[in-house]
């Protein structure tokens, strides 16, 4: 490997602000190149003659393996097993990713917290310049017409990076101008229109501070969530009345219409409540393409256009993983998301650290369970450099055969 990249491998971190902001689904590019450039460090692995690390990551693929066995009984069979395949994928790519970022030295720590930095204030004048020209800049390479909603990706990818970037430019540069860039973060997440996004970061820093106050509350603000996500269907159970959702339609279309896939959805998990429809079958689900009808509000009959019950996916993981995976799935993934973090907060020794990853755990579940798909290959990838992001805060590095 020449020695230029040997050095400077960390900066692949820099291309996280633009691919967020301009091509999301490109962010397998800086996990492929963080592979690529250290695989001396991948390749010495095998050779410490310690093979015990495998036994510690089974677990992880319990999910996939379930969801490639319904395809049994899912409504399109090469959806569940080309979904799981990619998801057992996510998982060995983010093993690969961490054994890497066990062994890197502090100066390559600081070089990936600065690089992200730079990438995101790269990326943010352009974004700025763009929703001022009302698309100037991206019509020259998307061919729909301008909205500034085509920014809601970048700015929920920018509130789950804010605590772990905030303490790493608290690290390595002066105060002043941590202060600085955290401002400009935060003015770009609340200067766009992802609602999830501002939700998210102050849900985040919030839990950091409480956390980072009282440490035993670590547990209780991890469990919480998954709790709630867990009964999430129950309180769409019963369907609202027509005053509530006139009351929800007046003050605003897209919760009304969110409201409305999550009840949908919650009728369609009641008849398959054990393994669900099959991994992935939330864009297959029978009448899960017809629109939204009619509502008679005391104003006047209102007749909706908003988009069908169940467009390609919840926009919750919560009722997601019920819908697919039934009681079953929902049990895995929060298995899996707790051992996930148990051997994060094994990690982290300092209040600090704990409030670390109690916040940034909450900031990333939020957004799961606003806006996007379980699925998504862009989120998990960002789960993947978001995690590396963390790790490399870690003050001490353990060996390959501890993690």
């Amino acid at each position: 490997m020449p020695e230029f990249i040997k050095n400077n491998w960390a900066c692949v971190f820099g291309l996280l602000g633009p691919l967020a902001y301009f091509s999301v689904y490109a962010l397998w590019i800086p996990i492929l190149l963080l592979v690529l450039f250290n695989s001396d460090r991948l390749a010495s692995v095998p050779r410490s003659g310690d093979y015990s690390f495998c036994s510690r990551y089974w677990p992880y693929f319990l999910l996939p393996a379930f969801g490639a066995l319904s395809a049994l009984w899912a409504l399109v069979p090469a959806d569940a097993l080309s979904t799981a395949g990619k998801f057992a994928g996510y998982f060995v790519v983010a093993i690969l990713v961490g054994m890497i970022l066990r062994q890197v030295t502090e100066d390559e720590k600081r070089k990936i917290i600065l690089s992200t930095a730079i990438g995101l204030l790269i990326a943010f004048p352009i974004v700025v310049l763009d929703v001022v020209l009302a698309g100037g800049i991206s019509s020259s390479y998307k061919s729909y017409e301008f909205n500034p909603n085509i920014y809601s990706r970048g700015s929920a990818i920018t509130a789950c990076l804010l605590v772990p970037l905030g303490i790493g430019l608290f690290r390595y540069i002066p105060a002043a101008r941590a202060v600085v860039i955290l401002l400009v973060c935060l003015g770009i997440i609340f200067g766009l229109y992802m609602e999830a996004a501002k939700l998210a970061v102050i849900v985040g820093l919030i839990i950091f501070g409480l956390v980072r106050w009282q440490r035993k509350l670590f547990w209780p603000v991890i469990f919480l969530p998954l709790l709630v996500a867990l009964i999430f269907p129950l309180f769409f159970s019963s369907p609202l009345t027509e005053q509530q959702l006139c009351r929800l339609h007046y003050t605003k279309d897209s919760a009304y219409h969110r409201v409305m896939i999550y009840q949908f959805s919650t009728s369609r998990i009641s008849e398959k409540p054990i393994a669900g429809w099959g991994m992935d079958s939330s864009r297959s689900i029978p009448d899960g393409a017809s629109k939204i009808g009619t509502i008679n509000c005391i104003r006047q009959p209102i007749k909706l256009n908003i988009g069908g019950k169940l467009p390609l996916h919840p926009h919750n993981a919560a009722i997601q993983i019920w819908l697919e995976l039934g009681a079953i799935g929902s049990l895995l993934l929060t298995s899996v998301v707790l051992l996930l973090i148990k051997r994060f907060e094994s990690e982290f020794e300092s209040p600090v650290g704990r409030a670390l990853i109690a916040a940034t755990f909450c900031t990333a579940c939020l957004i799961y369970n606003i806006s996007f798909g379980l699925w998504q290959s862009w989120l998990m990838f960002l789960m993947i450099l978001l995690g590396s992001i963390v790790m490399s805060l870690q003050r001490h590095n353990k060996s390959v055969s501890e993690s």
